[in-house]
């Protein structure tokens, strides 16, 4: 019985499978590059499946080949799995599409609003700073009154401290 020398025939493409096929299942396991990983595991699978077709004729080695096929079928399915869920989810999205994307609009609508009622309020604070602080400088000016001689007498610092915050206030209202 003459025994037959097993050849290389088919051992470039089985590891070029082999390459593509490790390198598309961590891919596929990514779920964000299950793209890259289909087109890796598709190129993996017609690569070593040519591999080993020579293999066979040839009476080569087809382990190598063998491995890089189930390999690069494994990359696949899993590539292939995540597109179908994503498929799915899209699908469910859009079909439900009054659903979601309703109350997505509506939360839109009530953060709007709340931006404006909290601007309204904000100025309302503003208008009545003002005012508290028109009456402060006021009750200043009527305090410092003497009732003997009647004349105005203002504390300078008082007055001076109550102009400053009312121009302080202008500058911030004329800001908005």
């Amino acid at each position: 019985m003459v025994d037959k020398m097993k050849t290389n025939t088919g051992q470039g493409l089985g590891i070029a499978g082999l390459v593509l096929g490790i390198i598309s299942v961590p891919l596929a396991i990514m779920g964000c590059t299950f793209a890259i990983a289909l087109l890796f595991g598709a190129v993996g699978i017609i690569l070593s499946a040519i591999g080993l077709s020579q293999a066979r004729r040839h009476n080569g080695a087809r382990g190598i080949t063998t491995a890089g096929l189930v390999v690069s079928i494994v990359g696949s399915v899993i590539a292939v799995t995540w597109f179908l869920f994503f498929g799915a989810v899209f699908q469910d999205a859009m079909r439900d599409r009054g659903g979601w994307l309703d109350q997505l609009e509506q939360l839109e609508e009530v953060s709007r609003d709340l931006e404006d009622d909290i601007e309204g309020m904000e100025q309302d604070m503003e208008e009545q700073d003002m005012n508290e602080l028109e009456e402060k400088m006021e009750d200043l000016e009527g305090d410092t009154l003497r009732p003997e001689t009647d004349t105005p007498k203002k504390d300078p610092a008082g007055v001076e401290e109550a102009e400053e915050e009312l121009e302080k206030l202008r500058r911030e209202k004329d800001r908005k």
